[in-house]
């Protein structure tokens, strides 16, 4: 599973609980969120620059502001090797919130976000 740290600074899960809360909601978010990255490596690094994060932070306003996540309290997501799976809105919007926090912060000091997998 991926989490997220800012570079060079490296502060990560420990210390601010940036990640995906469970890989379902990490395969359906990151399709959603990608900023037009080839690829998003879930088990190496993908660097996010500050341009990128900018990017990344409307993607999650936009996906937050929308209401989509609003009119349910759960999601039904067809994960690559589980099938059907069902999801909580308020994980996804919790997670979406603290992914906009943790680029954000990268943008404010000039940092790259980096999503760092398995």
């Amino acid at each position: 599973m991926i989490d997220w740290r800012i570079s060079p600074g490296l502060e990560g899960i420990e210390d601010r609980q940036w990640f995906f809360p469970s890989f379902e909601i990490q395969e359906f978010l990151l399709p959603q969120i990608n900023v037009g990255k080839a690829f998003i490596d879930v088990y190496g690094d993908t660097h996010f620059t500050t341009e990128d994060c900018a990017r990344l932070m409307g993607n999650i306003e936009y996906l937050l502001d929308s209401g989509i996540l609003d009119r349910k309290t759960e999601i039904q997501f067809e994960a690559f090797g589980k099938g059907l799976v069902t999801l909580s809105c308020d994980e996804i919007k919790n997670c979406l919130l603290k992914l906009h926090e943790a680029a954000d912060e990268a943008f404010k000091n000039g940092e790259t976000l980096v999503f760092y997998g398995d």
